[in-house]
């Protein structure tokens, strides 16, 4: 089977074009549709009205080339030239007989595990074949051109997989992106699984208009798009009424200035790590969070406890997080929209010196030699050595950190965290750079604050049950609204039910920002007595908002309300992800639809047949519908997976008590509480249950050490006092 373009383009010359947003010598607005579709989330979508309907379609039919990149070039050579060659040209092309053919003329190659892989091509096919593996091997194309090129492989009911096996064409060695890690092919992350499903996890941000058509109900995907790659229309919107007004010659050029902040949610729709709420549905112009839910610091491992990104975040969320991005800076600021290359070179410094020399943008101003404390042309005296540190992913991927953190080896030394100065000073202890750095810049006041949140992150991290108090105090100090967010999502996941944290729900919930509001939400989505305000909420200005408020209220589920329609939308844009499956199945639930239930939770299991946990959670939606026997099923395929779970035990536990056996009941929750004494809920069930079995003394103990563990909770005292 090969990737196919929409059915009216499969014979069109392969040509794109890349561009992030209206310079003056395009002075195209951002707001708008930038397909032939039109944007449903736009104010000012060009299709609003009827007679703009009209306009949009005469001018595709005049103009049916209005899209392809060749056309931009006629009045933007400039641009074209700036883009040909970059990242976003090269996203995705056809395999190329003479580019490709060194990298599939390696024959035999063995990868890091040791796993055999037999290479040929191009006649008949390019082909990556895994020995022994019995899994399809034709290689369809190639995303990526420098540091790395990964290969699409067909895979039946239109999917395609990224192979593993990568090409280095530098080195011109392949190599496996998963390293030396042993993945077996029911694990997610396996290449030919779904967490490396190409049209789910990589197609929208390598194609021009994707969408990825994903039938829930046969499991497939009749995916389309219109340019292979990254184009103009991507990111500019209104091109089809731009095209005609330019060779009508009826174009006037706007005087507006370009909306900076939307062309910054255009670049984060890429780059940045985010859960999609809409069916492919961004379009430029419109508001990254009426799309998207950005990954935050409340996520454990996904940034380290100094704010440095640990897993692939993809940038954004790195720079709103900083001093930089709270305080306007962007993309834009230090970056071609169309090369992608810096506007200025960072070896010299001259592109931070741009700012910090100056005093734009609210810069402080440094010397770099006396700032860095080394020798001018040195690379400890570049500023992106110490703020902008590399780390490797993908194995050859180095990619810079957009945080601008301040190097501190005391984290190091605490925590594990990378710092900037072992890059070049591997040598050396890290005590002796954190004795440099404190000697340059002692009694900082900035960095005892950063070391302060670094000790509270890392409480929380490793489930410090009373972190969220210092976590609360951190809210409090913090102006940068994405910090906020994490704090309160932070909040509603450790305390919701405190006083402290509804005062800071109930006032984040007045923030300008849609993402502060949707995290303050989550601590009265944990609580029992703000049903008014999640009402509320899903008439929230922010899809964002409305999707949390939704998915919350999902038991109260209305197909007749808006909010319940775009959460709707949500769970099946995502149902081809394990947690996106549950939801969808949830939601049958709620539609008294238990054969689609049933059907939405195996296939949730199916995408990550070794997630203990998941089979954990499709095992109490199971009992949602009365399946306790298939339920208990699903626990007992957890526990061979990963035995040492207190929770399957638990789960166990609860099953068995629904069923009446309250005898199997409490030789599950024994087993629990000995995998995790730390549960006070699993405690106080236990204490229930040995008072139905007249256990009185076990029972006065297990409720004990529930209080012990939750003293706040009346509930297990007036148990504990009914044994008195």
């Amino acid at each position: 089977m090969r990737l196919t373009q929409s059915k009216n383009l499969r014979k069109r010359l392969f040509a794109v074009a890349f561009v992030v947003v209206a310079l003056n010598a395009i002075s195209v607005t951002f707001i708008g549709c930038s397909s032939e579709k039109a944007s449903k989330n736009s104010e000012q979508s060009l299709s609003d009205s009827p007679n703009q309907a009209r306009v949009l379609v005469a001018a595709a039919q005049e103009h049916p080339d209005w899209y392809l990149t060749e056309t931009c070039r006629e009045c933007h050579e400039a641009e074209y030239n700036d883009w040909l060659g970059s990242h976003h040209h090269l996203a995705h092309r056809r395999l190329d007989p003479e580019k490709d053919l060194e990298a599939f003329s390696q024959g035999e190659v063995e990868d890091q595990a040791g796993r055999i892989y037999q290479l040929s091509g191009p006649d008949p096919e390019f082909s990556i074949e895994e020995v022994g593996s019995g899994l399809p091997s034709e290689v369809d194309s190639v995303i990526g051109e420098t540091p790395i090129r990964q290969y699409l492989v067909s895979f039946p009911d239109g999917r395609y997989q990224i192979q593993g096996l990568t090409w280095d064409p530098h080195k011109k060695q392949w190599f496996n992106v998963f390293g030396d890690e042993d993945r077996n092919q029911g694990d997610w992350g396996h290449w030919s699984q779904q967490g490396m499903n190409w049209n789910s996890n990589c197609a929208w941000c390598h194609m021009t208009d994707f969408e990825k058509n994903y039938d829930l109900r046969t499991d497939s995907y009749d995916s389309q798009w219109k340019i292979e790659g990254i184009s103009c229309v991507q990111c500019h919107s209104g091109m089809q009424e731009h095209v005609a007004a330019a060779r009508s010659g009826d174009y006037v050029p706007t005087a507006t200035e370009p909306n900076i902040e939307l062309a910054m949610d255009n670049c984060a729709s890429c780059h940045a790590r985010r859960e999609e709420l809409t069916a492919n549905g961004f379009k430029a112009g419109e508001a990254f969070h009426d799309h998207f839910r950005l990954v935050l610091p409340d996520l454990p491992n996904a940034y380290f406890v100094d704010g440095k990104a640990n897993e692939e975040n993809y940038v954004y969320g790195s720079l709103k997080m900083s001093r930089m991005g709270h305080k306007g800076v962007s993309c834009l600021d230090c970056h071609n929209p169309h090369s992608h290359e810096t506007i200025l070179p960072v070896e010299d410094n001259s592109l931070c010196m741009r700012c910090h020399a100056t005093g734009l943008n609210e810069a402080t101003i440094v010397d770099p030699v006396t700032h860095s404390q080394h020798p001018l042309e040195s690379a400890g005296n570049q500023c992106v050595s110490c703020h902008m540190p590399t780390r490797l992913y993908m194995q050859r991927d180095a990619r810079r950190d957009h945080g601008f953190t301040i190097p501190d080896p005391q984290l190091t030394i605490d925590y594990g965290v990378p710092n900037a100065c072992q890059a070049c000073h591997g040598d050396k202890p890290v005590e002796w750079s954190r004795d440099a750095v404190e000697s340059w810049f002692p009694n900082s006041e900035r960095r005892q604050e950063l070391r302060d949140r670094a000790r509270i992150l890392d409480a929380y991290y490793n489930g410090d049950s009373v972190s969220w108090k210092e976590v609360h105090g951190l809210l409090q100090k913090e102006e940068n609204v994405y910090w906020r967010s994490a704090y309160l999502r932070i909040l509603g996941a450790m305390a919701p039910g405190t006083p402290e944290s509804l005062d800071a729900a109930l006032n984040s919930m007045k923030s300008k920002s849609p993402v502060e509001r949707e995290s303050a939400l989550r601590i009265l989505s944990n609580r029992g007595d703000r049903l008014a305000d999640l009402q509320r909420a899903l008439y929230d200005s922010s899809r964002l908002v409305r999707n949390q408020a939704a998915d919350t209220l999902s038991m109260m589920y209305n197909p007749s309300q808006s909010a319940f329609q775009e959460w709707l939308e949500y769970a099946e844009a995502n149902a081809d992800r394990p947690a996106g499956a549950l939801r969808r199945a949830e939601l049958a639930v709620q539609q008294g639809d238990v054969a689609l239930a049933k059907q939405m939770a195996e296939k949730a299991a199916s995408f990550d047949r070794n997630n203990a946990h998941l089979l954990y959670d499709i095992a109490i939606m199971l009992a949602r519908v009365g399946d306790i026997d298939g339920a208990l099923r699903k626990i007992s395929n957890a526990k061979l997976i990963d035995s040492s779970l207190g929770i399957l035990w638990f789960g166990e536990g609860l099953l068995y008590a629904e069923k009446g056996d309250t005898q199997r009941s409490i030789e599950a929750m024994e087993v629990a509480v000995e995998r995790d004494a730390s549960q006070d809920r699993w405690w106080y069930n236990l204490g229930v249950a040995y008072m139905q079995t007249g256990q009185t003394a076990k029972a006065k103990e297990a409720l004990q050490k529930a209080l012990s563990l939750n003293p706040e909770q009346a509930q297990y005292q007036q148990a504990l006092s009914g044994l008195e």
